[in-house]
C-alpha cells in the first residue's frame, strides 16, 4: 500500500476532527462503499473499534490511495461535513 505521506491529504487530522457520533456516521457511511476485491478486505471489526486515528491507518494500511481520497471525499459529502470535504480535495 502507499504511504500516508503519499495520500493527497492528511487522513488522520480530518478524522480526528469529528465528534464521536460523526466518527460512528463516517463509519457506517464506509461500509457500503468497501472495496469488492477481496485482497483489498477492510477490517471490519477492527473499524468498529478504531479512533480516527486508527481508522485512518487502517484505511491506509488496507486500501489504495486513490480509494481512501475518493471515498473520503465522498462520505464527509454525505454527513455534510463539506468543510471536511474541502480540505481533502
Amino acid at each position: 500500500m502507499v504511504p500516508a505521506t503519499q495520500l493527497g491529504f492528511n487522513l488522520q487530522p480530518l478524522l480526528e476532527q469529528l465528534s464521536q457520533d460523526e466518527l460512528r456516521e463516517f463509519k457506517s457511511l464506509l461500509g457500503p462503499l468497501s472495496l469488492q476485491d477481496e485482497s483489498q478486505h477492510i477490517p471490519l471489526a477492527e473499524v468498529e473499534e478504531a479512533d480516527g486515528k486508527q481508522l485512518a491507518e487502517i484505511l491506509i494500511n488496507c486500501c489504495p490511495s486513490h480509494w481512501v481520497e475518493t471515498v473520503t471525499i465522498q462520505v464527509f459529502d454525505k454527513m455534510n461535513r463539506t468543510d471536511l470535504s474541502e480540505k481533502a480535495k
